[in-house]
């Protein structure tokens, strides 16, 4: 059996970029973060990416996202609204709740065949231009719930790498 441990030294990770939480109504908790919390500002948008794979499958999706930073870690509010995705199966199985843990990489390739090599089968994948942040984006979850309770997801942005 994997330990924590051992996964990080085999995948070699950066530092926590985000932290993905799963709700009925982005908006209305990103209005909650605010009011309760004095998180924000909020970048809000709808993410439908040109290029989407679920378990492997070429499926269209729709999600209704809110984005802030907590320091040097962004709190990413994700609401599933239409096809198939891991949020969706977190909301029907779990309710509202903390759903991932994101790595920004700039060698999403290599990053990807490691988590491959460990045994982890990526789950959902998206390739797409995002309009709200004028860049190319490529991100993959990974399930790693058995070994850390909760899933991992790498992720490339070209608007990081120009940072």
């Amino acid at each position: 059996m994997r330990t924590v441990d051992e996964l990080r030294s085999r995948l070699q990770l950066p530092a926590i970029s985000q932290i993905g939480f799963v709700v009925w109504d982005a908006d209305r908790m990103a209005e909650n973060y605010s009011s309760v919390f004095g998180v924000g500002p909020w970048a809000i948008y709808d993410f439908a990416p040109d290029k989407y794979w679920f378990r492997e499958e070429l499926s269209p999706l729709k999600l209704r996202m809110a984005k802030a930073m907590l320091g040097d870690v962004e709190l990413v509010l994700s609401q599933p609204v239409e096809g198939r995705s891991l949020h969706r199966e977190f909301l029907e199985t779990c309710g509202e709740g903390m759903h991932s843990l994101t790595f920004n990489t700039p060698d999403y390739d290599s990053v990807f065949e490691r988590f491959v090599e460990a045994g982890f089968e990526p789950v959902m994948r998206a390739e797409t231009y995002v309009e709200t942040y004028k860049g190319h984006l490529r991100a993959c979850y990974f399930d790693t719930r058995s070994v850390c309770g909760t899933l991992f997801e790498i992720r490339w942005a070209s608007w990081d790498a120009e940072g």
